[in-house]
């Protein structure tokens, strides 16, 4: 394939989206659910390392005539003695009776989602139509149209043109062979056409403003990636690839701001979601967890994880 500068369609990407069938279904209800019972796992950890090196008392707080004292009691010699003049150490005790509180909290929160969890019938449902969409695969059916509706199979269809600027940046070819400006965009095209998900490169977004009102930075941009949606949208991404550059942090902030604030159609019957306007940094093409996470925002904009 001629990778530079003809006019192509997303389709042309795709050789074969059976990967898409794993890709479809991350939006789970027991995938979260286990990311929440992870996550509260950490939390739970990380507390109980910090109550570990508290002082292992328990703080009173009297009130008399519209006056508080602070008194605590050591767990092991049950003593108790008058600290409100160390208002140091009175902290520190309501810091420790907070952190007990919040793990505790935690841990019943852990429970209850594990209970859940455990009479979830959401990951059966979820493996019958991964079985049905890989009959669809192996009869020889494109799963991309069978995941997009029609409308976005017309989008996928339809040919453009990438950006025909400085066409010498042009030196990475992703896995099918589409020139790219950095490594880290080769890698990423490189991973969606793995998977088999359509995609646009250096596509052409068009502004649309009012002329009377506030005025965009630039009126038209070439995004870096543009894909079909599993919430029957399309996806603006850019990779911010060179974020630590003063100047090209600057203008990728203001490109970001002019995507969230003026309107942007990829598709005749509605425009581009806010939550649909997606980036990545250069670090997280170097790791498979970030990878995962980074194509869940793509594929189910509506889960910012």
């Amino acid at each position: 394939m001629d990778a530079l500068n003809h006019v192509r369609t997303a389709r042309e990407t795709v050789h074969d989206a059976s990967g898409l069938i794993q890709l479809s279904f991350l939006r789970t209800t027991s995938e979260l659910l286990q990311e929440m019972i992870n996550a509260d796992r950490s939390s739970v950890n990380a507390l109980k390392q910090e109550l570990s090196l508290t002082e292992n008392a328990s703080l009173y707080i009297k009130s008399r005539s519209g006056r508080c004292t602070f008194s605590c009691r050591d767990h092991r010699t049950k003593r108790e003695i008058g600290i409100t003049r160390d208002p140091d150490r009175v902290h520190r005790l309501a810091r420790r009776a907070y952190l007990k509180q919040r793990i505790d909290s935690a841990e019943k929160q852990i429970q209850q989602l594990t209970k859940v969890l455990d009479r979830s019938e959401e990951a059966m449902q979820m493996q019958r139509s991964a079985a049905r969409l890989q009959r669809y695969a192996k009869a020889g059916l494109d799963l991309s149209r069978i995941l997009f509706t029609d409308e976005q199979n017309e989008w996928i269809d339809q040919p453009f043109s990438p950006n025909p600027h400085h066409p010498e940046s042009l030196k990475y070819p992703t896995t099918h062979n589409i020139l790219m400006r950095s490594k880290t965009e080769a890698r990423l095209g490189s991973i969606l056409e793995e998977i088999g998900l359509p995609y646009r490169s250096d596509d052409l977004v068009l502004i649309q403003y009012d002329p009377r009102g506030d005025q965009p930075y630039r009126d038209s941009y070439f995004a870096d990636f543009k894909v079909p949606n599993l919430i029957g949208g399309i996806t603006v991404h850019e990779h911010l690839g060179a974020f630590q550059i003063d100047r090209y942090a600057d203008s990728s902030l203001k490109r970001l701001n002019d995507y969230h604030r003026f309107t942007i159609c990829e598709l005749p019957s509605r425009p581009v979601r806010h939550e649909e306007i997606t980036w990545s940094f250069e670090h997280e093409l170097h790791d498979d967890r970030m990878i995962r996470r980074l194509l869940r925002r793509m594929l189910l904009p509506t889960s910012i994880l």
